[in-house]
């Protein structure tokens, strides 16, 4: 832990089912102009959208639409958007869906009261600036996983500023003017989400709370956030997984992707976050399927310098054993065994095609994508440490 640390979540909670109902009544309170962010494909949430709109113009809120964001989004999509953004004249903005939905509001919101581009902001760019202002957001979270409701933070796809040739790079916008103000919390939303995308979204928040107690910038108020959304997770996960239409899994769920992320905004996350981010630049793999592998091999290579965080998460997980040793290699089987029935692969896909130089590609990436979370990382990394952890995963 720091000998100094600070904690800070500038973002109103409002949670509970069916709190979608209330978001006329507080996108009234932030302006009379709403920007209204979603999926391109909205299978299965039409109606949520629909009832979103119409709340908005019940509350004497103009909404203008911008239902267009793919998984992984690039930054020229929050350039356009932004654009749109000041022509609907826009007060606030509201991002209604998963982290990447959430993440391109937050983008919009900042660069409408900035100006500029995203790359002034990028952590890979050497004059990077925090964002320090922006719009007001609305953050509706349709998944259990980023936490990006809560968080400082949101990632892009960028076609530049990496080191490999042909190769972009996924990489964070910061700062404070990157949370929302209001997180409105729903777990009914992501009721009969689809198992595979509920697993994955589950792996993304359980990676941010496992990394969040690990990272050097630990705190004991981030740390006690993640040991909670940790349990929340091994004992909700692997049941709405098996039935997407249980609604009593959700809940803790979605409390649990909010703790994670109110924990690894403080925190930070480690290595394990740049190896997922190098996977999916590089590899083009999911966000969520790429932390699920990238924790197994995290824990494996911490696991000698972790022996009292992992005991401390199995205590904090109800598990049982003799001492601290016993309790850390409980806790690896634990997690390990939750990604399995959670039908989470052990072993990765590799297309026929890759380069002979992917291994080197993919090290590269991890620096170009996350340098923070190796350096924050509680076991020291380099580049030969990389080359192992994907060489393992390959």
């Amino acid at each position: 832990m720091p000998r100094f640390w600070d904690f800070s979540l500038p973002t109103q909670i409002q949670f509970g089912r069916g709190g979608l109902r209330r978001i006329g009544q507080f996108a009234a309170d932030l302006g009379s102009s709403a920007f209204l962010v979603g999926y391109q494909d909205q299978t299965g949430l039409e109606d949520a959208y629909a009832k979103a709109e119409k709340l908005l113009e019940k509350a004497g809120v103009k909404s203008t639409t911008l239902y267009t964001i793919p998984p992984d989004p690039a930054a020229e999509l929050v350039e356009q958007g932004t654009e749109l953004a000041r022509q609907a004249g826009a007060e606030l903005v509201v991002g209604l869906g998963g982290g990447s939905v959430i993440d391109v509001a937050k983008g919009i919101a900042a660069l409408t009261r900035l100006g500029g581009t995203l790359w002034d902001h990028t952590g890979a760019n050497p004059q990077s600036k925090p964002i320090l202002d922006s719009l007001p957001v609305i953050a509706v979270p349709t998944t259990a996983g980023t936490g990006s409701e809560v968080s400082n933070v949101a990632v892009f796809t960028h076609q530049r500023g990496g080191s490999v040739e042909g190769v972009p790079i996924k990489d964070a916008i910061f700062g404070p003017g990157l949370c929302a103000k209001l997180a409105l919390v729903d777990p009914d939303l992501t009721a009969g989400c689809p198992p595979a995308l509920t697993a994955a979204c589950g792996a993304d928040a359980l990676g941010h709370a496992i990394e969040s107690c690990l990272s050097r910038r630990a705190t004991p108020i981030a740390s006690a956030l993640a040991c909670r959304a940790v349990q929340l997770i091994l004992d909700n996960l692997p049941a709405a997984v098996a039935d997407p239409a249980d609604p009593e899994p959700r809940e803790p769920l979605a409390l649990a992707a909010a703790m994670a992320g109110a924990a690894f905004s403080a925190a930070g996350v480690v290595v394990p976050h740049a190896v997922a981010q190098a996977l999916g630049a590089v590899l083009h793999l999911p966000h969520g399927l790429s932390v699920a592998h990238a924790t197994r091999a995290g824990l494996a290579f911490n696991r000698s310098a972790c022996t009292t965080q992992y005991a401390e998460l199995a205590r904090a997980c109800r598990l049982s054993g003799d001492d601290e040793e016993t309790l850390a290699d409980r806790f690896v089987e634990t997690v390990n065994d939750l990604l399995d029935r959670c039908n989470l692969p052990r072993t990765l896909s590799v297309p026929a095609d890759v380069p002979d130089d992917l291994l080197e590609k993919l090290v590269r990436n991890a620096y170009d994508c996350a340098p923070v979370p190796i350096t924050l990382n509680p076991r020291k990394v380099n580049e030969e440490d990389l080359h192992e952890l994907f060489n393992e995963l390959l």
